[in-house]
């Protein structure tokens, strides 16, 4: 099969199997969530970069297997360089962290002084996921995605690549007792990849340890890690806490830390989001 098909294909086949469950299931859930995101870091060159993001989220709940998220991000991005950067059209090493431009691994390197603010409407992303085992006595959780990036972002600002990019995921997870073991990945294949931009496909994943404190309030400590997204950059690996409170019959709160451990991930960073449920 083309590899331009298969992610239609992919995502036509989790949707068939959310339309067949939710049609032995309750009516369709929803859940519309605001989130503010915060991170900065240098990146392992002379400029240093602090990324704000406001993330509009739309969740589709149709039945336990099957989920449907859209996520709509406003951007923006601040830049300060005070030495050798190394660069691909002055474009810093943190945009190609979320997906902008990022460095072609060329080694070359330009003197420069001074800051640059950008801001805009980010990368839309669509991911839709099926659960084909359920958490019980005899199984885990295990379920597959699939990401897709529409090229929303303005690729002139820095803040996208201009390209689709799409994704097969895995998801695993086990409640024992309070506590639930979990891992989750997926290779994603970059629109951008190619010799002039540097662009790599690359594989992200998450994994680690939760724990629920109650039916309301659940806590997990995780690493992320995969490789480098562009050629010169070096690999992403970060420690993450975050928490889950649900304060309300339909409303919940989600917040999170994280510490970057390379210079592939932000020096540090946080973010907290509200979602009502209906």
């Amino acid at each position: 099969m083309d590899m331009r098909t298969l992610p239609v294909a992919l995502i036509g086949l989790l949707l068939a199997g959310g339309v067949s469950a939710a049609s032995a299931a309750t009516p369709p859930q929803f859940s519309l969530g605001l989130g503010l995101d915060y991170a900065r870091g240098d990146f392992g060159t002379a400029s240093t970069s602090s990324y704000t993001t406001i993330p509009l989220t739309l969740d589709w709940f149709p039945s336990e297997r099957f989920s449907l998220e859209l996520t709509v991000p406003f951007l923006y991005q601040s830049t300060i360089t005070t030495g050798y950067a190394a660069t691909t059209g002055g474009v810093p090493a943190a945009q190609a962290y979320y997906g902008g431009r990022g460095m072609n691994g060329s080694g070359q390197s330009v003197v420069v002084s001074g800051s640059e603010d950008q801001s805009g409407l980010g990368d839309i992303t669509l991911l839709p996921a099926y659960n084909l085992l359920l958490d019980g006595e005899g199984s885990p959780q295990f379920g597959l995605t699939c990401y897709l990036k529409f090229p929303t972002a303005d690729e002139d600002k820095g803040l996208g690549t201009g390209s689709f990019d799409w994704g097969p995921g895995l998801t695993l997870s086990k409640w024992l007792g309070d506590w639930q073991p979990f891992a989750e990945g997926r290779y994603i294949f970059q629109g951008a990849s190619r010799a002039e931009t540097g662009a790599r496909d690359y594989l992200l994943a998450d994994a680690g340890l939760g724990y629920g404190w109650s039916e309301e309030l659940y806590t997990a400590l995780f690493a992320r890690a995969g490789s480098a997204t562009f050629d010169g950059m070096t690999a992403p690996l970060e420690l993450r806490l975050k928490t889950v409170w649900g304060f309300g019959e339909n409303t919940s709160t989600e917040f999170y830390l994280l510490k970057g451990l390379s210079d592939g991930s932000p020096e540090y960073g946080g973010g907290l989001a509200f979602f009502v449920g209906f």
